[in-house]
């Protein structure tokens, strides 16, 4: 059952992928401008947590965790939304995989993660699979290329320390709320910029155009989300890496 629900995370995060890419390229020319609203409208749907659970009172070293866990969320995304505007949009998802790599690494190192041999070998054949079957071209070592690398390494820290908060909290919700609503306080910083702001305020007529359309990408990320820390919760962070990586075959299909 908890293999069913991981390859939830997959599914829904290969059908935001497409959307996102609509969206940085055809409405939020600005990435923190894309950061902000996508942010804004995703905390709408932290409520819906509590069906699952009452949050409880994190502790100090808890509550930094999740800060980082919330600045990881929104610092990948910046290369990850570049990357949409240099480079086609399967190339971005086989170079996505790239940094992931380096989770059985990191595993390893921060949480004492060993797993079977073989289960490090079909690691790794997802892993490059996942780059075979999306490349339609050969890529240099370009601008898309260390973006991608760079968002994909955030991703595989945020895995990481995801899994090592979920060791030490009572309740698997404190991770999935918490950060996300740590991340709504740090994009509405993005305000106190000048330039940023007036890019923003100009972009509130198209975002209350397209909200129907960005609270469905949301609602597609958030049961991503949820899919994927309950998923993490239960399974060790290079076999949910594993499965997430097959994101490309959904991908692919759609």
């Amino acid at each position: 059952m908890i293999y069913f629900i991981a390859f939830g995370t997959p599914l829904f995060y290969a059908f935001a992928v497409l959307i996102e890419s609509f969206l940085s390229l055809g409405i939020f020319k600005k990435t923190a401008t894309m950061c902000f609203y996508t942010s804004l409208t995703n905390a709408l749907f932290v409520p819906l947590m509590f069906y699952f659970g009452m949050p409880t009172c994190p502790s100090v070293q808890l509550f930094g965790i999740y800060t980082i866990l919330a600045l990881l969320d929104i610092a990948y995304l910046y290369p990850y939304y570049i990357a949409f505007k240099k480079t086609d949009i399967s190339i971005v998802s086989a170079l996505f995989a790239v940094g992931k790599s380096l989770i059985p690494l990191l595993s390893f190192l921060f949480l004492g993660d060993i797993l079977r041999p073989v289960q490090y070998v079909g690691f790794f054949i997802v892993i490059f699979t996942a780059v075979i079957l999306n490349l339609k071209k050969k890529v240099s070592l370009n601008a898309a290329f260390y973006l991608m690398f760079l968002s994909s390494f955030l991703c595989a820290c945020r895995i990481v320390l995801a899994k090592y908060a979920l060791g030490m909290d009572s309740t698997w919700v404190n991770v999935m709320v918490y950060p996300n609503l740590i991340s709504v306080g740090i994009v509405l910083m993005f305000l106190l910029a000048n330039k940023t702001r007036s890019d923003i305020c100009a972009h509130w007529p198209i975002y209350t155009q397209k909200i129907c359309f960005l609270i469905f990408d949301e609602l597609i990320n958030f049961l991503a989300m949820l899919t994927g820390i309950y998923a993490l919760s239960k399974l060790s962070p290079v076999i949910f890496t594993a499965v997430e990586t097959t994101t490309h075959l959904f991908l692919l299909t759609f």
